[in-house]
């Protein structure tokens, strides 16, 4: 249900509800009982200024209990609310305890002080502004869950955007036309290789197709699909850049053209040549997969940064993992989190 265009639990409502009526329900029985048995003035400041008084130390109660619950407590459920309530209440006690001890029994050096009876007042009190426990604790409540939803919301909306970013790259046509070039070149000097050519374009642009907007892929296919891919490569520019593939255990799963991007990352920053190839290996430390390759910087290239954007971005929405990025002064590593299960 929506008011004021914002999503409203009414579930959640009705146990706020049903908690104020019940809090209210011992007030009103409790002011019953002072009108009717106890000689309070409605004249006499001093009980206005310490019901004031005992109305902030409720708010900071709350604020207090809501701090350490939501320490301990990281989901957003109703029982969270429920628990600070509870617990704001418990503070309140304590400290009005405390405080009127301090003052009455200690400082005034009241003879006739009765910590007991003392202490009941305190509850009296803390039943008289139950209210603000529970109003307070409920407006703390609503407005995380309201900014999680929106949170929740925005972060869809990025990986949305993200993904449809990625695929776009992928589908570039830069990529299509230089592969159209060499498809071109083997026609007529190589045409035995064209079968081969077009069996590998065709499973790259699948793999694209088929994977880009899905979170994770096998790590066995991600390997597959980068040998498809190396082989184009290898088509355009020989034996210029090289994989050196040292993963033996394929488990675990990964996101879709993420081992991809970093060798075209490496191949796109990087200069080989058939005498001086360079050589991307790829290797796997314990749950992560390491791609490294020596640096090799060409001159100059016109890069957006989309693909390591990506792949942090992802990981990290995702997963809460981060994708590592190091350089030294020979080579340029990075590190790419294995997720262990679906």
């Amino acid at each position: 249900m929506k008011v004021f265009n914002q999503q409203i639990n009414l579930k959640q409502v009705l146990i706020v509800i049903v908690l104020l009526l019940l809090g209210n329900a011992g007030k009103i029985y409790l002011l019953y009982s002072l009108r009717t048995k106890s000689d309070i003035s409605f004249y006499d400041y001093f009980d206005h200024i310490s019901v004031f008084l005992f109305s902030a130390v409720a708010v900071i109660s709350v604020l207090i209990a809501w701090k350490f619950i939501n320490k301990i407590d990281t989901t957003n459920t109703i029982l969270k609310f429920v628990k600070v309530y509870m617990l704001s209440f418990l503070i309140f006690i304590i400290i009005g305890a405390i405080v009127d001890y301090v003052l009455l029994g200690i400082i005034m050096n009241n003879s006739n002080y009765d910590f007991i009876i003392r202490f009941i007042n305190t509850m009296t009190v803390a039943f008289i502004l139950v209210d603000i426990f529970a109003l307070t604790s409920a407006f703390l409540y609503f407005r995380q869950s309201q900014k999680t939803a929106l949170e929740l919301e925005l972060t869809e909306k990025e990986k949305t955007t993200l993904q449809s970013q990625m695929l776009q790259k992928n589908l570039e046509p830069h990529f299509l036309f230089n592969n159209l070039s060499v498809l071109a070149g083997l026609a007529k000097k190589k045409p035995d290789q064209i079968e081969d050519f077009i069996d590998d374009f065709s499973e790259v642009y699948r793999y694209y197709l088929q994977h880009g907007k899905q979170q994770l892929v096998d790590l066995k296919n991600e390997l597959s699909f980068l040998k498809s891919y190396m082989n184009l490569i290898e088509k355009r520019f020989g034996n210029a850049y090289q994989i050196e593939n040292n993963i033996e255990n394929a488990a675990g799963f990964i996101i879709p053209c993420s081992i991809q991007l970093c060798v075209e990352n490496a191949i796109k920053h990087n200069k080989g040549n058939q005498e001086n190839p360079l050589l991307i290996s790829l290797s796997r430390k314990e749950d992560t997969i390491v791609i490294k390759n020596k640096l090799n910087k060409v001159d100059f290239t016109l890069g957006t940064g989309t693909g390591n954007e990506y792949l942090k971005r992802q990981y990290q929405l995702n997963f809460n993992k981060d994708v590592i990025y190091k350089e030294t002064d020979n080579d340029f590593i990075v590190e790419i989190p294995l997720i262990s299960e679906i």
